[in-house]
């Protein structure tokens, strides 16, 4: 049988372990931290919505990464706690899920008024002082309608009872939940991240949305264990937007493709990322946006 070597370049693995803090990431940080420090008189509730691969997750992993000590034979202390929230969810399966991230060992057990007190104690137990909700779209999807008010009341019920500040993280359309008079009045902020752009237009007092495309680029490109065509050439920036949509999920799988490709003494040009993105890419590329003209890319995709 053929040896096959099935793991990463360790340049790889490198890369994709360093957290790429850029601006809508800082911001995003900046407002969790702000949540978990309502914790106990007046909490808040924060709404984080944008498409997938735009970074959502990532963000809230840097924030629990942050506050959250490794457990050890001494403490399991959970500050920040992570629920993904279960498709179609109801009272129960959101609630086994939250006991599951607590350390629950049979947290499916009980009727849900139980399930809800060893919840309480938990949080109190582990110190908990946030709880976030991701995939929270499941709530608002068409077939989920008719469970939605009684989950919207368990999560009131739950900021209500552990003074515990929520954090909702989903897919756009996850925002009208918050048209539900139980949740309004606790969100008062929502945070909606976009795809990088390159349209000049200000984001900051000072900065540009290119300006902090390319300061993202710049970043990428000091931590790129491989050489590269320059990322901030605005003709490079733009085929890269191009393939990306935006996404900085996308981009960083480019990055990845690329690395394992090439070796660390070449340098990888427009056909390298043009083989990297085919690679990745999950339709028919048919205009390649890294082999086709300048002109032709603006015509195509901006």
């Amino acid at each position: 049988m053929q040896d096959l070597n099935l793991q990463r370049k360790p340049e790889t693995i490198a890369f994709l372990k360093q957290a790429v803090l850029h601006h809508e990431c800082i911001q995003i940080v900046s407002a969790l931290e702000r949540c978990i420090k309502t914790y106990g008189l007046n909490e808040k509730g924060l709404m984080i919505a944008g498409e997938t691969g735009l970074g959502k997750s990532t963000c809230v992993r840097i924030f629990k990464d942050k506050f959250n000590p490794p457990i050890s034979e001494t403490h399991t202390f959970q500050p920040v706690v992570v629920v993904v929230t279960p498709v179609n969810a109801t009272v129960k399966s959101l609630s086994s899920a939250l006991l599951k991230q607590l350390g629950c060992p049979k947290p499916d057990r009980g009727s849900a008024d139980s399930m809800f007190l060893r919840i309480t104690t938990l949080v109190e137990e582990l110190e908990t002082k946030i709880i976030i909700f991701d995939e929270i779209q499941h709530l608002s999807e068409r077939n989920a309608q008719k469970k939605t008010l009684p989950v919207i009341n368990f999560i009131k019920n739950l900021m209500t009872e552990t003074h515990c500040p929520i954090v909702l993280v989903g897919m756009p359309d996850a925002t009208e939940l918050l048209k539900e008079p139980q949740l309004n009045r606790r969100f008062a902020k929502s945070i909606r991240l976009r795809p990088f752009r390159m349209k000049g237009e200000m984001i900051t007092e000072d900065y540009t949305d290119e300006d902090l495309y390319l300061s993202f680029l710049h970043t990428i490109s000091t931590i790129m264990p491989i050489k590269t065509i320059n990322l901030q050439d605005i003709n490079v920036a733009r085929r890269l937007l191009a393939a990306s949509q935006g996404k900085i999920a996308i981009l960083i799988n480019i990055f990845e493709t690329l690395i394992e490709n090439n070796n660390v003494g070449q340098v990888a040009n427009l056909e390298d990322f043009s083989i990297a993105f085919r690679q990745i890419a999950d339709h028919d590329i048919k205009h390649c946006p890294f082999l086709i003209s300048t002109k032709k890319v603006e015509l195509l995709y901006f």
